[in-house]
């Protein structure tokens, strides 16, 4: 094979050809190099036989590709001073994704290493470590908690209200309280868990990894209010005289029937209002929200900037999205998704991360597509991961 083949203008010709977007001469020069070599053949192979290459073709286009293509080549430089050789790297960074998974396969290529050893390095016997699902523990009324999962079942609270556990989630019946005395549940998802649960007012709620909801079995006449930690979507039912309130980290979000996502793992609460309009309040003060606005709470002080609520969002979609993000915070996703503990033994890549993948991928696939878009190393023992 070529040592100098030009990698920016295959990684194009197979976007495009994955796309169905390549012309006549586009097919016929991507058909010449795939036969010029087999390995060329067993990349390319590879490539379509992941199951991120759907996340990879939608990557958002919005990147600067240049600056990340001399990025990379400058990576690559680098190591090839250190090690002797010169990796040919692919790049169309429109498909990170994609191509983040494909890079191993280019080590492999011009090292004749089985895929996977390069990136990502197991210090003990390799495991499978697979995405999380859906799982979760309901505690009723009286402390009794029950395991959740996707069978059907009926779960009956003490005051005789059934709860309907389906293949989508929990569904709680709406209804009059049998007494005065209002009957809490609380939904709790693990880390590497997610779950759904419908309101007895048929509000829906989607709670993210290690995350929980306090909620009243029944409204009251006055109010909804219920109480999160970590991460939930909400599709409020609307209701005029009832407005709905979630507490969560020392601020409250008000609504009367709305879409958005609330954030609170850290010490900063993040409030993305989708649709509708919310009001936020803490400290005796209020900030109300419109589509396509988020509010950050961190210190006491409060921020209201504009939302990407693509990227907000993606999580209920299935979807890992970065835009320009953090190292430390999409490590933080991938732990709680993966069930997985991160330590850090040298310096974090600084810059912003884009890309994005199936929630559905294996944590290996995850982390050769991070490895590619931010030159990181892991090591795995077991559930532990090092970042290098």
């Amino acid at each position: 094979m070529e040592k100098n083949f030009d990698d920016l203008r295959y990684a194009e010709l197979i976007l495009k050809h994955l796309r169905n977007t390549a012309n006549a001469e586009e097919e016929q020069e991507l058909l010449t190099w795939l036969e010029t070599d087999s390995r060329h053949q067993q990349l390319y192979d590879r490539i379509q036989q992941q199951q991120v290459v759907k996340a990879a073709i939608s990557f958002q286009e919005d990147l600067d590709l240049m600056a990340d293509w001399e990025s990379v080549k400058s990576r690559a430089a680098v190591k090839s001073n250190k090690i002797g050789y010169r990796r040919p790297l692919t790049i169309g960074i429109a498909a990170a994704t994609l191509l983040g998974v494909a890079t191993v396969g280019y080590k492999w290529i011009n090292k004749n290493e089985a895929p996977g050893q390069l990136a990502i390095k197991n210090s003990a016997p390799a495991i499978t470590i697979l995405p999380g699902s859906n799982k979760a523990t309901l505690q009723l009324g009286n402390g009794e908690e029950v395991q959740l999962g996707n069978q059907p079942a009926v779960i009956k609270e003490e005051d005789g209200t059934n709860i309907n556990q389906l293949a989508n989630g929990l569904s709680y019946t709406k209804g009059t309280p049998g007494s005065n005395e209002i009957i809490y549940n609380t939904l709790t998802t693990p880390r590497g868990g997610q779950y759904q649960i419908t309101l007895e007012d048929g509000t829906k709620v989607w709670l993210n990894a290690a995350s929980s909801l306090k909620f009243p079995v029944h409204f009251s006449t006055k109010d909804r209010i219920v109480e999160l930690i970590g991460e939930g979507y909400f599709e409020v039912a609307k209701e005029v005289t009832k407005p709905f309130k979630v507490k969560t980290g020392g601020m409250e979000v008000q609504v009367l029937g709305t879409d958005f996502n609330v954030a609170a793992y850290t010490n900063e609460v993040k409030t993305a209002l989708v649709n509708g309009a919310v009001r936020v309040a803490m400290n005796q003060q209020s900030w109300q929200l419109k589509p396509g606005q988020e509010a950050k709470v961190r210190d006491n002080h409060v921020e209201i900037n504009k939302a990407d609520i693509e990227k907000i969002t993606a999580w209920k979609e299935g979807l890992f999205f970065f835009r320009n993000d953090n190292f430390k915070e999409i490590m933080d996703q991938v732990s709680r998704w993966y069930d997985v503990n991160v330590v850090y033994e040298g310096n974090t890549p600084s810059k912003g991360i884009s890309g994005n993948i199936s929630r559905q991928a294996s944590l290996a696939q995850v982390l050769e597509m991070l490895s590619f878009v931010s030159g990181a190393h892991f090591k795995v023992n077991g559930r532990i991961i090092s970042v290098m």
